[in-house]
């Protein structure tokens, strides 16, 4: 590491004899001056101790003055160290000049999602303001120069082992905090990338729909009427959700107005792609119980959280002994299944009626694929 001294620039003593204190230190062959905003006299100035002379409290002072000087230097020598960032005079004169909390990634990524607020959805903003609490509750003063490959793998490691979360909530905190990296190398203050190492692990998506069978027996359940109010009201949300493809977030949105020659006319929040999404009969039964004679305005009104309502379609599920993880999302992924299946496995049309950007995303339907495969070859059952 380069060797850190304070200097006393005697050529540039004043009129009362003083003359400014700078810290000496070489990068790349490239000589380095730091002031240190002090200027002492010649007899108060000990060189070759490099300290003030004397034991009152002013020479403390001073001296701690030139103690924190050469700490800073040498906390950004040992941090470039470390990741093997590699310091030119200019680089280092920026991190030396940059205020202390600029460095925390913590920090940095707060004043950066502040600043984006409004071009986020709030399940986003909620998503993000999550992932940064978790890691702040892990390490609360990571420095920029601190996220390395090695980090990234362990924090990956706690997420996994010490907070039990999935590989899909894994990856999902993993990708917030390269977003926040990623606008730190945009801004200047990192050169690295320690995601051209350490890659953002892929998580099969787990998809919970509904069979035929299922699905009737929900709708059969629902036309009993036999449901507590709230149930009922949950499952009729759930159940437009199943014949639409509708996202929860989309569908809280959505307005009377949208609702245009018996289509749906929406905008994706997630993609910000456009649907159209033609309504089946059993779709446009459940919007005209929504409107109630309304011609503008939310569709739906009074719907309980996300959170409260997957905790009740679940028991509802329960009631006519489905024991999956049924959620709102569950409903997307019945509509998309069934349609599939129903409709000779037409999955451009698909793609476009659940607002994915690449038919890539609709893959994620490969259990159909999966399914009709497995009963095309059984055509050779018994043949020998």
């Amino acid at each position: 590491m380069a060797k850190i001294s304070i200097k006393r620039r005697n050529e540039s003593e004043r009129a009362d004899g003083c003359a400014p204190l700078y810290a000496v230190l070489n990068i790349n062959r490239e000589k380095i001056r730091v002031p240190v905003d002090l200027a002492v006299t010649v007899t108060e100035w000990d060189a070759q101790a490099e300290r003030i002379k004397g034991r009152g409290q002013e020479a403390y002072d001073k001296n701690l003055i030139i103690s924190n000087v050469k700490s800073k230097i040498s906390d950004i020598l040992v941090r470039a160290r470390l990741t093997g960032e590699h310091l030119t005079k200019a680089s280092f004169i920026a991190l030396y000049r940059r205020p202390p909390e600029d460095g925390q990634f913590i920090k940095f990524a707060r004043r950066h999602l502040d600043s984006t607020r409004d071009a986020l959805q709030w399940e986003t903003q909620r998503h993000h303001t999550a992932a940064l609490k978790k890691l702040e509750e892990y390490r609360p003063d990571i420095h920029l120069q601190e996220i390395t490959p090695e980090f990234l793998r362990a924090y990956a490691v706690h997420l996994r082992d010490d907070l039990g979360n999935s590989p899909g909530t894994i990856r999902k905190n993993m990708c917030v905090l390269r977003v926040y990296y990623y606008a730190a190398m945009r801004a200047g203050l990192v050169q690295r990338n320690p995601f051209d190492v350490y890659k953002v692990p892929r998580a099969e998506p787990i998809v919970v729909f509904l069979t035929i069978e299922e699905f009737n027996k929900l709708l059969a359940l629902y036309s009993s009427c036999t449901l507590p109010d709230n149930e009922q009201d949950v499952l009729r949300f759930w159940l437009f959700m199943a014949f639409t493809g509708m996202h929860i977030s989309d569908a809280r949105t959505l307005q009377i107005e949208q609702i245009i020659g018996g289509e749906i006319h929406y905008t994706r929040q997630k993609t910000r792609t456009k649907v159209i999404m033609p309504l089946s009969g059993p779709a446009a039964k459940l919007v005209e119980f929504y409107k109630a004679g309304r011609r503008r305005g939310n569709l739906f009104v009074a719907l309980p959280t996300d959170q409260a309502f997957n905790r009740v379609i679940k028991r509802v599920c329960q009631r006519v002994a489905i024991l999956k993880a049924v959620s709102a999302k569950a409903a997307r992924h019945t509509f998309a299944t069934l349609y599939y299946k129903l409709n000779g496995g037409d999955l451009g049309t698909l793609s476009k009626l659940l607002g994915h950007t690449s038919v890539n995303t609709t893959m994620i339907y490969a259990h159909i694929l999966k399914e009709n495969r497995v009963a095309g070859v059984s055509a050779f059952d018994g043949m020998l």
